[in-house]
């Protein structure tokens, strides 16, 4: 009899979802591969990564070469507010964005990374495939913010409308600024990653590919 009814107990259990041993929760992000990314790339050109460049290039190309089939991404670098530009727009080739990456150089300027980051969500919103994808910007920058016109509030309230994540990775010949960066992952629904050395740039890579297709 005390069988019979522990078997019913589990039967009840397994019915409703809450069997013992789940190890997902509906309110837990969870890893999808299934579902194909549509993300950008917005890369600090500006004078602060001058000695880290050939290490940004570097950090750039192994993240397209960890794209999977379905996936698209374009190309964004900034220096001030006047000069943001898309070096590479919106494709499914690896080829074609790692061109683009390569021929990244720096120059002067006040850092603008509101500004870029808001001319990235445009692009992203206007060029992004139709149907069900994941929405990501990855931000490459040593997060010292100088002229931007965009407002961080506005920014990111735009950013959870559209269900847009945004993952920061904090490099600099100096100083990383971590307030913004850690303020723009967090309340976006991304991540930081502050590399230090070339393995540290491997490693951010693997965590970075995971931590993009884990929904929202």
């Amino acid at each position: 009899m005390k069988i019979r009814v522990a078997y019913l107990v589990f039967l009840i259990f397994s019915a409703t979802g809450l069997c013992f041993g789940q190890t997902t929760s509906p309110d837990r992000p969870t890893d999808n591969v299934s579902i194909p990314l549509s993300y950008g790339i917005v890369v600090d050109n500006s004078g602060s990564l001058r000695l880290r460049l050939e290490r940004v290039i570097k950090l750039v190309g192994q993240i397209i070469a960890a794209n999977s089939t379905g996936d698209e991404a374009f190309l964004v670098t900034f220096v001030d507010s006047n000069n943001i530009f898309v070096r590479q727009e919106m494709t499914t080739s690896q080829d074609l964005l790692k061109d683009a990456a390569d021929n990244m150089f720096i120059e002067g300027g006040k850092t603008a990374i509101l500004d870029a980051l808001n001319l990235s969500h445009g692009y992203l919103q206007e060029n992004a495939t139709s149907g069900e994808r994941l929405r990501r910007l990855i931000l490459i920058t040593d997060g010292d913010e100088r002229s931007s016109q965009a407002k961080l509030p506005q920014l990111l309230a735009k950013l959870k409308e559209a269900k847009i994540s945004v993952f920061v990775v904090g490099m600099s010949d100096l100083k990383v600024e971590t307030k913004l960066i850690d303020r723009l992952a967090k309340e976006s629904g991304g991540r930081a990653y502050f590399p230090m050395t070339t393995a540290d740039i491997d490693a951010v890579v693997g965590t970075l590919a995971r931590d993009m297709r884990k929904l929202n």
